[in-house]
């Protein structure tokens, strides 16, 4: 089973946006998917979880000390990936999901000021030896200077830059106050197709390579 988690130190970069839409895309790729909530603000769990409620994929509030037990307990029922929604900001919790996941991506807006912010969540995740990569998330759809500016400074410090980015669009609020991802909400949309191709290039890194799970044997 592989664990990623969404961490980033500034709050606002779209991080349990990208959580629940990958976990989804991951879900409708064919991967037995789970996600684990350890922010006490609890947006995924208490306000997408209960909108969506029994659809797959399921997503369960954790405690971080309970984190490593809710991992093996997934594992053992048969989850291939868990994806972890974190609190945004270094806390001793974020350690502990540190200790405990195969990659860390880190959502990024166009700006210098979140660069600068996510230099101590490098910090932490390269303390704890975890790969890391990440992703432009909220920006405008067409390149701008903000956008160069933060691709020069994340090549600064020497963090991976995923080729696909996350334009702001509204769908995606849409569709999280449906209890959805835009691949249901409007599986044909950009956004939609933006967060496929983010899913695809996750799925593709060393430190995941997933494949789906194989289809169940029919009952006779």
């Amino acid at each position: 089973m592989k664990r990623i988690a969404l961490v980033q130190q500034k709050g606002g970069a779209a991080k349990t946006t990208l959580c629940v839409h990958l976990a989804v895309a991951a879900d409708q790729a064919g991967m037995r998917t789970a996600i684990i909530d350890t922010d006490p603000q609890a947006s995924a769990s208490a306000v997408w979880g209960q909108a969506r409620g029994d659809r797959t994929p399921p997503v369960a509030p954790v405690l971080a000390a309970e984190l490593k037990e809710a991992m093996d307990a997934a594992e053992a029922d048969g989850f291939q990936l868990i994806f972890v929604d974190t609190p945004p900001h270094t806390a001793p919790a974020l350690e502990v999901v540190a200790r405990n996941i195969d990659l860390a991506l880190v959502p990024v807006q166009p700006s210098i000021l979140d660069v600068a912010a996510t230099q101590a969540t490098l910090d932490l995740l390269r303390a704890n030896r975890v790969p890391s990569v990440a992703v432009l998330t909220r920006t405008s759809p067409r390149p701008d200077e903000e956008i160069v500016e933060t691709v020069r400074a994340l090549r600064e410090l020497e963090l991976p830059l995923l080729n696909s980015r996350i334009v702001e669009r509204k769908v995606y609020r849409r569709a999280l106050t449906q209890g959805q991802a835009v691949g249901e909400f409007d599986p044909t949309s950009k956004a939609a197709r933006e967060i496929r191709q983010l899913w695809k290039e996750i799925a593709f890194l060393d430190a995941i390579q997933l494949k789906a799970a194989p289809p169940q044997k029919r009952r006779s």
